[in-house]
């Protein structure tokens, strides 16, 4: 049974883990932390979400930590710490071909955003809850099935949940909630230093 992503509306609330999430479609996992920060084959053991925050946070060995994986066809990073290469206009995540989407939370500075680069381009962006825009108007109807677009919403509608919703039908994500949460998985470092601008 797939776990989907929209476990990820209860992760990113309250005092729950801070998670940036990227997926790619067309490269392995070890090549998506590559190209996110990562040097050429230093990976870490398997190592917990605990783990990788003390690396972060508390040991400050690093400034930012990806545990990896593949699930339901995409490869996937779990980042902790400051914010992703992904985020905010660096397409070159995607180049050769390869689709990558990312999702922040952004805890310090909301609203969260997803961004969807493709082919070395970005091709678009939008707050999550929020309509999508010009380059990424191919997931209104999802958001429409999610009921984002209905006029008349109401105040405890979770725009997050029906967000994640719609990004999980249309492009068949899935994330491993238990392994992420609880368990090991592989880790590599993204970033020894806090970045200069947003997403280096």
């Amino acid at each position: 049974m797939s776990d989907g992503i929209t476990w990820l509306a209860d992760a990113w609330r309250g005092d729950a883990p801070i998670l940036f999430v990227t997926f790619a479609r067309g490269i392995r996992p070890g090549e998506l932390v590559g190209r996110l920060g990562a040097r050429p084959g230093e990976v870490l053991a398997p190592i917990t979400f605990g783990e990788a925050e003390r690396l972060t946070f508390n040991d400050r060995e690093s400034a930012r930590v990806a545990r990896f994986g593949e699930c339901a066809g995409w490869s996937y990073a779990m980042e902790q710490g400051w914010p992703s290469k992904a985020w905010w206009a660096h397409p070159d995540v995607s180049a050769g071909g390869v689709e990558v989407l990312h999702l922040t939370p952004k805890p310090d500075d909301p609203p969260r955003e997803c961004w969807y680069h493709r082919d070395g381009q970005t091709v678009g962006r939008c707050d999550i809850g929020d309509t999508p825009d010009e380059g990424m108007a191919f997931l209104l109807p999802a958001f429409e099935a999610a009921g984002l677009l209905d006029d008349d919403l109401s105040e405890d509608f979770d725009s997050l949940r029906a967000t994640l919703t719609a990004l999980q039908q249309h492009f068949g994500l899935s994330l491993p909630r238990e392994e992420i949460l609880n368990g090991r998985l592989p880790a590599a470092v993204t970033a020894t230093v806090p970045p200069e601008n947003l997403g280096d």
